[in-house]
């Protein structure tokens, strides 16, 4: 068993809507409601799900780009949030992000060289020769030319461009990279290369993972252990092998059957769910995700089911796994 490196608990993010004279609270969406996880060292962890579920938001807060409204995010001991100057600032040289949009996540104004550098520079890293040698080898990691280095970033295809923010990304020799749908711009082609550099450099380097998408056969792909999210909740967490042999919720069994399968004789029945997603600014009581459900009881349009172990490292919160 890894040990995590990253431990997740009770995380909630809720934005208050403001109305009326005086600017009132009174309501929130809730973006992201009370979830629960750890990230093991080495793995690729996956998180899955619609747009809108909460899956970026949850990545920024394990950033600290937002803060979380309740919870706690403990990285080797010491939590996160209590955390705040120059003590935050040393911490977080061991988490790095790298981008969807690889064409709106770099400086158009600044060279390739400058980009890659500049999380030295703010790290302290004064002696200009090191930084230089530093860059070159990254440039040489990810696959691209040194000689380029003195280019702007709209001199690159989109491909090359998410290798410069791979590159900008392990400057620091971070020990988790979080990737928010980095794939998910470019072509399908491009995407096959990004992905298997991602697992080079995780062989490597000895990297943790954790990879936002809403494709599922990426997911697959990369993934060691993947957490479904519905309406801002974790609705199932499994390892890769679980959770698509066997599928326990009724939302991750319509997302797995929507996946288009290469194979003409396989007659799979796809899941049509119906209805639209609730907004989070008023989700529904109980099971968030009961008024999409065909299977939904009586008791989840009233009681929302727990996230718990079901089999051996295979969790999911839903009452039809509660029934005696």
């Amino acid at each position: 068993m890894r040990e995590p490196l990253v431990t997740v608990r009770n995380l909630k993010k809720y934005y208050p809507i403001r109305s009326g004279f005086l600017g009132r609270k009174n309501k929130a969406i809730k973006a992201v409601d009370n979830i629960s996880f750890d990230l093991k060292k080495g793995e690729t962890f996956g998180l899955v799900g619609e747009s809108g579920c909460g899956k970026s938001t949850t990545g920024r807060m394990l950033m600290m780009l937002t803060d979380p409204t309740e919870g706690t995010i403990t990285f080797e001991g010491k939590n996160m949030l209590n955390l705040k100057g120059e003590q935050l600032r040393k911490e977080r040289r061991s988490f790095q992000m790298i981008f969807q949009d690889p064409y709106a996540s770099l400086n158009p104004k600044m060279t390739i060289r400058a980009i890659i550098e500049e999380p030295l520079i703010i790290h302290g890293f004064k002696e200009k020769e090191e930084r230089s040698n530093r860059v070159d080898e990254l440039m040489k990691l990810v696959g691209l030319n040194q000689d380029q280095a003195d280019r702007h970033a709209h001199e690159f295809s989109g491909g090359q461009r998410q290798r410069i923010g791979i590159a900008r990304a392990l400057a620091l020799n971070p020990q988790l990279i979080i990737a928010d749908e980095p794939v998910s711009a470019l072509d399908v082609s491009i995407q096959a290369q990004i992905v298997n550099l991602l697992q080079d450099l995780q062989k490597k380097l000895g990297l943790t993972y954790l990879f936002i998408s809403h494709d599922l056969s990426i997911i697959e792909h990369i993934s060691d252990r993947i957490a479904v999210m519905y309406l801002g909740n974790i609705v199932e967490l499994s390892t890769k092998t679980d959770l698509y042999a066997q599928p326990l919720h009724p939302y991750t069994q319509a997302l797995i059957s929507a996946i288009p399968r290469p194979d003409p004789l396989d007659k799979r029945e796809k899941i049509v769910l119906k209805g639209d997603i609730p907004s989070p600014e008023n989700p529904p009581a109980g099971c968030p995700f009961h008024t999409r459900c065909p299977k939904a009881l009586d008791k989840c349009r009233v009681e929302k089911p727990i996230l718990s172990e079901k089999q051996s490292e295979h969790f999911v919160a839903c009452h039809l796994y509660t029934q005696p």
